[in-house]
C-alpha cells in the first residue's frame, strides 16, 4: 500500500514540474518573441538611419577632396571646403549612434535567442516530468489527460 502511496506521490510531483516547466517554456518562447519583434523594427530603423548618414557622409568626403583638387577656382574650392566640412560634422555622430543601435538590435536578437533556447530546455523538461510520470502509471493514462502543447 505504501509503495502505491509513494509511486502517487511521485507522480503528483512529477506533474507538478511537467507544469511548471510547461509554464516557464511559455513564458521563455513569448518573451522571445517579444523581444526579437522589438529588435527587428529596432535594426530595420537604425539601418535605414545609417544608411542616410553614411550617404551624407560620402557626400562630404566627396567634397572635401573635390575643393582640394588643383585648377579649381579658390572661391568654389571654399565653398565645397565649408559644405564638405558642415555635411561631415553633421553626419558623423548619426552614423556612429545609427552603428551603435545596429549593435543593440542585434545584441537584443541575441538575447531572444538565447531566450527560445532556455523555452526549448523548459519544453523538454516538462515531456520528461510528464514521461516519468507516465512511467509510474501502468497503461500511461497521466500524460494523456495534460493539455496538448500549441
Amino acid at each position: 500500500m505504501t509503495d502505491k502511496v509513494d509511486d502517487l506521490i511521485l507522480q503528483m510531483q512529477h506533474l507538478g514540474a511537467s507544469v511548471r516547466a510547461a509554464g516557464q517554456a511559455r513564458g521563455w518562447e513569448e518573451a522571445a518573441e517579444k523581444l526579437k519583434g522589438k529588435a527587428m523594427r529596432l535594426a530595420a530603423t537604425a539601418q535605414a538611419d545609417l544608411a542616410r548618414a553614411e550617404e551624407k557622409l560620402r557626400e562630404g568626403e566627396e567634397k572635401l577632396r573635390r575643393a582640394r583638387e588643383p585648377g579649381i577656382s579658390p572661391l568654389e574650392a571654399a565653398e565645397l571646403q565649408t559644405e564638405g566640412k558642415r555635411l561631415v560634422e553633421e553626419n558623423k555622430p548619426a552614423a556612429v549612434k545609427a552603428r551603435a543601435k545596429v549593435n543593440f538590435a542585434q545584441d537584443q536578437m541575441d538575447e531572444a535567442d538565447r531566450r527560445s533556447w532556455d523555452a526549448l530546455q523548459a519544453s523538454a523538461r516538462a515531456e520528461a516530468h510528464a514521461q516519468l510520470a507516465d512511467e509510474l502509471v501502468p497503461g500511461g493514462a497521466i500524460s494523456s489527460a495534460l493539455p496538448e502543447k500549441k
